[in-house]
């Protein structure tokens, strides 16, 4: 196990009515009433009358209260660019993104370019670091990223997507209501479902010697998404199911699952390249399709690793023959995500048709991804070949 330092000060308000408390969190955040912006997308906020009891809450505490939507999917930097100079002319003092991670990673974004002095995009290109930003509190409507309780963010600008991690960015923060899922379609639960599991899987597969603990962990986490992933599928308005889904996938990006450990996110940095490629493709549903073509690929060099997997999570029998274990776990894990009723090829995927050379080339541009095993363009574009 690696040497480690872990803070997590996300205040979490769990349960129903969790929204309900945000005028009084945003309070004891600020220490006082101020000018707060409302973050999010499209109308289903409105119509399912969350952004309506958000904007009360933080009235009744005093607050005064300027929305803006239209964030969307796979935000821009041109949006978050344009409410940057919004908001220094309005005087705003922290951000409420009521919304998924694309709502919350575009309140982080803002909230770290409102404090510095040069083009935000030069924080997600390297040549600067995010020190300060602006109060961020996030209402979660859609289980998924994780970004309620994380320290990442991720933008999308001419066709690359690009990430950054900072403590300043982690919410104050987040409000989770599973009453509030109960209405999603099915698109966006299995997608989501499907990026939760993703995040513990990129700090699970890891070379670090000695994580029995985290192992343990990861493990239980991800058995209780394959549970109750298909649950909330089939019955949306299982509030209890819910419960399990919306904790969990707050937790599986907060950090925990990756404590004392090298963690690989292979598996993510290629499938940004495929949704910048197309910026349609929902982050989830390319997961969907990389993971098992990665796992493939990889395997063979982290055999004893995919053996735990296929074991501890996807309940396979140990056979005489590891690789057998290993193709055993593989196909339980694509069946699972078809009962999530998640595309897992290229050509279900719609992008049958998507320049792989192009970007393998452009995933590896700054170097190899990945670490339990590192990726060269070479290795990216055989791991696409395998995912048509």
């Amino acid at each position: 196990m690696l040497n480690f330092s872990y803070s997590n000060p996300t205040r979490l308000v769990f349960g129903r009515d969790a929204e309900l408390q945000v005028g009084a969190q945003t309070l004891a955040v600020l220490g006082g009433k101020a000018k707060v912006l409302v973050l999010f997308g499209g109308g289903s906020a409105r119509r399912t009358g969350i952004l309506d009891a958000v904007e009360k809450s933080l009235e009744d505490a005093g607050f005064c209260v300027i929305e803006k939507g239209g964030v969307q999917p796979n935000p821009r930097m041109g949006f978050v660019r344009e409410t940057i100079d919004w908001v220094r002319d309005q005087g705003i003092r922290a951000i409420v993104a009521v919304g998924g991670g694309s709502v919350i990673d575009t309140a982080k974004a803002v909230a770290a370019g409102i404090e510095y002095e040069g083009d935000c995009w030069d924080l997600f290109e390297g040549r600067a670091s995010a020190e300060k930003a602006l109060p961020v509190l996030a209402v979660l409507t859609i289980p998924a990223a994780g970004s309620e309780q994380s320290i990442r963010c991720v933008i999308t600008h001419h066709g690359t997507k690009a990430g950054i991690g900072a403590e300043c960015l982690r919410p104050a923060a987040a409000f989770i209501n599973p009453d509030r899922f109960k209405t999603l379609p099915a698109l966006q639960i299995g997608a989501g479902v499907v990026d939760m599991f993703s995040h513990i899987l990129e700090r699970y597969f890891s070379n670090t010697a000695h994580t029995e603990y985290t192992d343990g962990q990861a493990e239980a986490a991800l058995r209780t998404i394959m549970e109750f992933g298909p649950k909330v599928l089939e019955k949306p308005d299982d509030y209890d199911s819910w419960c399990q889904i919306g904790l969990a996938g707050t937790f599986a990006h907060n950090g925990y699952f990756g404590l004392g450990r090298e963690e690989d996110w292979a598996c993510h940095a290629i499938e940004h390249e495929i949704s910048g490629w197309n910026e349609s493709i929902t982050h989830g549903c390319g997961l969907a399709v990389v993971i098992p073509a990665w796992m493939r690929y990889v395997s063979p060099m982290a055999p004893e690793r995919f053996v735990s997997f296929a074991v501890k999570v996807m309940g396979v029998e140990p056979q005489a023959d590891d690789r057998a274990t290993i193709e055993l776990g593989i196909a339980k894990f694509i069946g699972w995500l078809q009962l999530m009723r998640m595309p897992t090829t290229l050509a279900a995927l719609g992008a049958a048709e998507c320049p792989i050379d192009a970007i393998a080339r452009h995933c590896c541009r700054k170097g190899p991804v990945g670490h339990l095993k590192p990726l060269a363009a070479e290795d990216v574009e055989a791991i696409l070949e395998g995912a048509r």
